[in-house]
């Protein structure tokens, strides 16, 4: 009888002894989220470093924020109001660093807004030139253009081995069609309609006649091509 009411007493002193040792262990799980994991570093890499600035110090209010409980989408939100970003991804390293890989734009083209600089970026972003200093020799645009539609452009041509480097001008008109000017002085004026067939008669027009520059091939009026010299 003794021994019986001995054990019954062990038992339930170890199910105190566990269920105390559960309890603590789970406030101090709650603190070490609380306290342990907060955010110490933000480490950018893949652009330069006067971009690397903006980019910290729109993100700089994580700082000492708990890295557990951080909601990526957050970041995602502030990282998409950047123009000159093409992508990015997302890494927590635990304890307490935030790794952010970018990939920047590729710059295509350049405009004018109010006789300022924007860039436009192979993301389809107009980009303001505060976010750049040196600057690769880019065509200018002209026109009230959807940034869309100067893509499409810009693949044509590029699909029909025109070489976009040459590009010095491209021009917009309000009908929806365009002009495109190259370094030898070589313009080509587009049709609204079937603009891949029209550049890759240009194409095969300027491979047979060996034309180098100073020529105007006019491709407006369909089955019709027209030269002339500029």
């Amino acid at each position: 009888m003794h021994r019986s009411i001995d054990k019954k007493i062990k038992i339930t002193f170890y199910i105190f002894l566990i269920l105390f040792l559960s309890t603590f262990n789970n406030i101090n799980i709650h603190e070490l989220k609380k306290n342990f994991f907060l955010i110490e570093n933000i480490k950018i890499n893949g652009i330069n470093e006067k971009l690397t600035l903006d980019v910290n110090s729109k993100l700089e209010k994580y700082l000492s924020s708990n890295l557990l409980s951080l909601n990526k989408e957050f970041i995602q939100n502030d990282m998409n109001e950047f123009p000159f970003i093409e992508g990015y991804t997302i890494f927590k390293k635990y304890p307490s660093q935030i790794i952010l890989n970018i990939k920047e734009t590729e710059l295509i083209a350049k405009t004018f807004d109010n006789n300022k600089i924007q860039y436009i970026g192979f993301n389809g972003k107009i980009i303001g030139e505060n976010y750049y200093e040196n600057k690769k020799k880019l065509p200018n645009v002209f026109g009230n253009f959807k940034t869309t539609e100067l893509l499409r452009v810009f693949l044509l041509l590029e699909n029909n081995n025109f070489i976009l480097s040459e590009i010095t001008d491209l021009y917009y008109y309000n009908s929806g069609r365009w002009d495109v000017k190259f370094k030898n002085n070589l313009l080509i004026k587009l049709p609204i309609k079937k603009l891949n067939n029209s550049i890759n008669i240009a194409k095969k027009f300027i491979e047979k006649e060996k034309i180098t520059g100073n020529i105007v091939i006019d491709l407006r009026v369909a089955n019709q091509v027209i030269i002339r010299n500029e």
